[in-house]
């Protein structure tokens, strides 16, 4: 089966990963990690991996799920999951534990350290996120799925009455369509911002009611088969003013020389820059974005590589990444433009196909 050698091919690289550390044993706490490395999808459980032994450690309510969703691996169950695991090191002879510092929390890496004083524990920072941003084919068909899901959910959505509905009302209607195509659910929480609110680069759907001469933005994404997209489009609610006009322009041009400097060995802050300075360049340089010009996509919608100014991640063969400069000018509004990106052995392929330019809706 294709996604179990894909899987056993995850584990060797970790594996390999965990002999350069000089790890004993890791142990996987994020949700995401422990689907990547063995299929198991339940909301809470451990991975324990050592160089011979693969371990889905899970209390009861996941036992039978655990042994359907990851064959091939031990299944374990705990009771107590401190003493539990530190009985279980003990068995694996593990001196050297890597686990996840940014998601096991502070009380349960004291009560580990407690329970397991021979041990020694080592924090992990990103080695799961760095094997997962390299996507296999199994991975890239999911998430063209997921974009195919938003698109046409989109394009549904666009062919109803938009004016004088409220952001909220047109965030569930295009969650709906995006269910109904198929989605799990949204990617994320679906960011549905007009007129003032355009220039809020996070703004999700409020009560406030879409209006004539406005912009309309759309940041949007579905879940499917647990891969996500992210998609980001501004519309006009009638014939765009001259600012309007020059504004989306320049955020339109950003994007393009982000994506034609695109590429492999390409860093993360040299793409950042090339948009960013596009912007600076234009009458619109003190509202040019300040967050990061895009990030990583799969099994969380923000994940490695980073594009952004502090950003030295060298982009590789096999990433997807969003590309998503815009400009806010508060109190007036704003356009960001967003593309999923894949990075290939000459440059990169743009994923995503919704139509951009002046749209008028």
């Amino acid at each position: 089966m294709i996604q179990e050698r894909n899987r056993q091919k995850r584990i060797k690289k970790l594996r390999k990963s965990m002999e350069e550390n000089k790890l004993d044993c890791v142990l996987v706490s994020k949700r995401e990690n422990y689907y990547y490395f063995s299929g198991f999808t339940g909301d809470y459980g451990f991975l324990v991996i050592s160089d011979t032994r693969q371990i889905v450690f899970v209390d009861s309510r996941f036992i039978e799920q655990a042994r359907l969703e990851a064959p091939g691996w031990e299944i374990r169950q705990f009771t107590r999951i401190h003493q539990d695991l530190s009985s279980l090191f003990e068995e694996l002879r593990a001196k050297y534990v890597g686990f996840e510092s940014t998601n096991l929390s502070y009380a349960d890496f004291r009560e580990l350290e407690r329970n397991s004083p021979s041990k020694v524990f080592v924090p992990l920072f990103s080695l799961f996120e760095r094997i997962r941003a390299v996507k296999d084919e199994l991975e890239l068909a999911r998430m063209k799925e997921a974009i195919l899901i938003a698109e046409s959910a989109l394009s549904r959505l666009l062919k109803s009455q938009v004016k004088g509905r409220k952001e909220e009302e047109l965030s569930l209607d295009l969650e709906w369509h995006m269910r109904k195509n198929g989605a799990q659910k949204p990617g994320f929480d679906l960011i549905v911002a007009s007129g003032f609110r355009s220039a809020l680069p996070h703004g999700v759907a409020s009560s406030k009611a879409v209006k004539a001469g406005e912009i309309l933005l759309f940041d949007w994404g579905a879940l499917k088969d647990f891969y996500c997209s992210d998609i980001t489009r501004s519309f006009f609610t009638r014939k765009p003013t001259v600012k309007q006009k020059a504004v989306y322009q320049a955020v339109s041009d950003a994007l393009e020389d982000a994506l034609s400097f695109m590429g492999p060995g390409k860093k993360g802050s040299d793409a950042h820059k090339v948009a960013w300075e596009k912007i600076l360049n234009s009458p619109f340089k003190e509202f040019a974005f300040g967050h990061g010009l895009g990030h990583g996509v799969g099994l969380a919608v923000h994940e490695l590589p980073a594009l952004s100014l502090r950003s030295e991640d060298p982009l590789e063969p096999g990433m997807v990444v969003t590309v998503e400069p815009g400009i806010y000018i508060p109190g007036w509004g704003g356009v960001r433009l967003e593309e999923m990106v894949l990075i290939t052995k000459d440059g990169a392929e743009v994923l995503t196909s919704f139509p951009k330019g002046i749209l008028v809706i």
